[in-house]
């Protein structure tokens, strides 16, 4: 069985990070993005 794994990058800045699950990413890149208001992706790498 393959596990998941997320890519978060803002676009704005060096803040980057990999993280285990859908909701685990979309909640740092949510929290980046109101903190500091800079674009940030999230995808699936694995």
């Amino acid at each position: 069985m393959s596990q998941e794994l997320y890519h978060v990058v803002c676009r704005d800045c060096t803040t980057e990070s990999l993280r285990p699950t859908r909701e685990a990413a979309a909640a740092v890149a949510d929290d980046h993005a109101e903190t500091v208001d800079h674009e940030v992706a999230v995808g699936r790498v694995h």
